[in-house]
């Protein structure tokens, strides 16, 4: 496993302390008064910064556990559809990712993500759940920076889930869903069902050329 130098991990510290300025900016004014929600040319651009921002920092993360592929549930898990859930008049982004690890390996796992997001700036919480014959440990990150929850759980059978939910941001995510998937129905393939932490970041999709379908199967 390889540990981002001190230079990758300043350079998130940078970037989270400018995020959480881009946060404050983009809900007042300069004198303290709200501004007008972002829409159109404005809102995407936002939204592709945010998106950029989240996305590289939790495939830093996501490499400190294993280099993948990790599994992605569904379209909705991927990362890129815009929710209003739990933001008001706003929208986050949300992922889920999932994969199996050798379970020997977990506890020295567990340290170097709690380590890898201290080293970040973060606060992190630990929470211990489970009967006598299945036991997960979870790392979390709780309204920080970037995001409103992260959660890294390990269970003792060697799956490993981590759940990512950005801070709110101000804008229509109707509006913003539109401009980045059209009319798609982005279950036939326009997201990635399993994805690595070094894949490229993209971020938005051209309707009617899906770029992940399921390979054929071989002819018997």
């Amino acid at each position: 496993m390889t540990r981002r130098p001190a230079s990758a991990r300043l350079r998130t510290k940078a970037a989270l302390a400018a995020t959480m300025v881009f946060a404050v900016s983009i809900l007042t004014g300069c004198g303290g008064g709200r501004v007008a929600e972002p829409t159109g040319d404005e809102l995407y651009a936002q939204a592709e910064e945010v998106y950029f921002e989240y996305r590289g920092f939790v495939n830093d993360l996501l490499a400190v556990i294993d280099d993948g592929p990790w599994k992605v549930r569904d379209s909705g898990a991927y990362g890129m559809v815009p929710s209003g859930g739990g933001c008001g008049d706003g929208w986050n982004f949300s992922l889920s990712r999932a994969t199996a690890v050798d379970p020997a390996e977990q506890d020295r796992m567990r340290r170097d993500v709690a380590d890898f997001l201290t080293d970040a700036g973060y606060e992190v919480e630990g929470m211990d759940l489970g009967s006598r014959e299945v036991v997960s440990s979870d790392v979390i990150v709780r309204e920080q920076g970037l995001f409103s929850l992260l959660t890294v759980t390990f269970v003792n059978n060697g799956n490993v889930l981590v759940v990512a939910d950005t801070a709110c941001h101000p804008g229509d995510p109707v509006e913003l869903g539109d401009m980045l998937f059209g009319d798609a129905q982005l279950a036939k393939g326009y997201l990635p069902r399993e994805e690595s932490p070094s894949d490229p970041l993209f971020f938005g999709i051209t309707p009617g050329d899906p770029q992940f379908q399921p390979s054929p199967s071989p002819s018997s």
